[in-house]
């Protein structure tokens, strides 16, 4: 390994990266543990500075997400009831949808602020199927999503616009060997 390819030292930098469809690599390689990788997903997390880590107990890094840090993989909606929808995550974990942060945009593709707000997720593409199947659009594009009497404006995103934050600047590297 070149003296380049090597994380900075002392660095909280890393070679791992969530790519748009969930997964996590890490330098170069699909983690392929389902475990392992469960447990990565359930790390990510945003710093104070809008930085994607990775926090467990014991340490934290800087990783690199492609797209969303998390996916959507299924959706269940509870007429019954409650008048709910219940996302699962792609760190397997599963909680009611705060159905006032969906977006959908031209494409079609859902997206949703999820672990209280802090994270944005993606919409896989069965559980986008099955949430627009209840979302009216009437003749201005306005967009309602329907579930038994409860009715919830959709925000449609404009073509261009996106609910995804830029990624922040590169922190400068100092002391550097």
């Amino acid at each position: 390994m070149s003296e380049d390819a090597v994380p900075f030292k002392l660095s909280r930098e890393s070679r791992i990266r969530v790519d748009r469809d969930g997964h996590i690599w890490h330098e170069g390689e699909r983690v392929l543990h389902p475990g392992l990788e469960r447990a990565l997903a359930s790390w990510i997390d945003l710093d104070d500075n809008g930085r994607y880590v990775m926090r467990n107990a014991l340490d934290w890094c800087f990783v690199t997400v492609d797209h969303t840090p998390l996916v959507v993989r299924s959706v269940r909606l509870e007429t019954d009831p409650s008048m709910r929808v219940e996302v699962e995550l792609s760190d397997d974990s599963t909680e009611a949808l705060d159905l006032s942060t969906v977006q959908v945009d031209p494409d079609g593709v859902v997206y949703a602020h999820v672990r209280e707000g802090k994270l944005l997720a993606r919409f896989d593409r069965q559980p986008s199927f099955k949430f627009l199947e209840h979302v009216d659009t009437d003749d201005r594009g306005l967009m309602t999503f329907v579930l038994g009497t409860k009715t919830v404006r959709i925000a449609p995103l404009e073509r261009g616009e996106t609910l995804v934050p830029p990624a922040p600047p590169l922190r400068p590297v100092t002391g550097r060997t």
